[in-house]
């Protein structure tokens, strides 16, 4: 499996401390969907996982417990003279079966990993997802800062207060500034207003960049996400039906022991 995925993920400290999903007011409905995704694609792995450990759980003590038919087969081929290599055959055959057990079980953990290894990737998914949520609030606080001070401009320049303001209150109450006072501060927010607009628009373009780069490993992590599950579920179906045939030969092979006493 792969694990080059996601090169544009980067850990971001700012993630952790800021809750950007309840903040962006336009979030992207691809990567929402793709975090409801990744959510649900973890939860069913993770279930399959423990169900999968279940069984070999139990698997392994059925195996294990045939070595008692093994002991036993042999302690009764000691009493016994026709019968005593019969049994003491079967017995052998039970004591091969159970400790197959051991290679069959680190077979089915390799299966088990190439498993594991998707509840990383749906990690990295939604690690993508707040990335890029992160990366829109950046924007919208960026527009909503850029609209703001557009605001205050147009306000100094008229001399119109639009909305209530702490700032306009206070005009009020002590006296509007000189034309000297209100050109500087037209001044620097013009300058702020450019700021902005230049900040604004290589937001924009960073996450358009984001979105196409991003986008394009998720493609690429559908498409060898379907492969390798494909290949590790068919490779698990195909070692039980070899594990089950070495079952049904060993208790042939018993049943023939038996049928020569």
């Amino acid at each position: 499996i792969n694990k080059a995925f996601f090169p544009l993920f980067q850990a971001d400290s700012r993630l952790k401390a800021l809750n950007a999903t309840f903040r962006v007011k336009n979030p992207d409905k691809r990567f929402t969907e793709l975090k409801h995704y990744s959510d649900e694609l973890q939860s069913v792995i993770s279930h399959l996982l423990r169900v999968r450990a279940r069984v070999a759980d139990r698997l392994y003590g059925v195996y294990k417990v045939h070595g008692n038919y093994g002991r036993v087969f042999s302690e009764w081929s000691a009493i016994e003279k026709e019968m005593g290599d019969g049994l003491q055959s079967a017995g052998h055959h039970m004591d091969v079966y159970a400790a197959s057990i051991d290679d069959i079980l680190e077979e089915e953990e390799h299966y088990a990993d190439q498993l594991k290894e998707y509840l990383f990737y749906a990690e990295a998914l939604r690690a993508v997802c707040r990335k890029h949520e992160l990366m829109q609030y950046d924007l919208e606080m960026a527009a909503q800062d850029l609209t703001s001070k557009k605001q205050q401009c147009e306000e100094l320049a008229t001399g119109t207060v639009r909305t209530f303001s702490l700032k306009g209150m206070t005009s009020k109450l002590f006296g509007q500034e000189t034309p000297e006072q209100r050109e500087a501060k037209i001044k620097v927010l013009e300058e702020q207003i450019q700021e902005g607009e230049e900040q604004l628009k290589s937001k924009n373009l960073e996450g358009r960049d984001f979105v196409k780069s991003a986008w394009a490993d998720i493609e690429r992590f559908k498409e060898q996400k379907n492969h390798d599950l494909k290949e590790a579920l068919i490779s698990y179906a195909v070692m039980q039906i070899s594990m089950c045939k070495k079952g049904i030969q060993v208790w042939t092979n018993a049943k023939e022991c038996f049928s020569k006493m």
